[in-house]
């Protein structure tokens, strides 16, 4: 069966996080992405929604994704969202829009924030 929603699970506290210096804190967790993406928008596709600005109020500095199964992620800032990337012929491509990243086994992807 497929996953028809993505989710985000936080591994540390997100009130408190780790702490780090100069007043900054580090949150780490995971992502199950869902069965398809959504059309349009900045990118080839609307992407995940993935909001940490309640946990990171100030600034967000970072969000660092592992590579899983051939997949790259990257954090739109602006648009507090995730897309995913797959290598075609050694060019990156974001995944197409309805896509099924679950069945791919991007089920447990993690992620490392970094902020104030």
């Amino acid at each position: 069966m497929a996953n028809e929603t993505f989710v985000v699970t936080l591994k540390e506290d997100p009130v408190l996080g780790a702490k780090c210096a100069h007043g900054y804190k580090m949150l780490t967790g995971s992502l199950s992405f869902s069965a398809s993406y959504t059309k349009s928008g900045t990118y080839a596709t609307d992407g995940e929604p993935m909001d940490l600005s309640k946990i990171f109020p100030k600034d967000l500095h970072v969000v660092l994704f592992e590579y899983q199964l051939g997949y790259k992620f990257e954090y739109d800032y602006t648009n507090k969202r995730v897309h995913a990337y797959v290598g075609a012929s050694g060019v990156d491509a974001e995944a197409g829009n309805t896509d099924d990243l679950f069945a791919a086994g991007l089920t447990d992807v993690r992620f490392i924030a970094i902020g104030k």
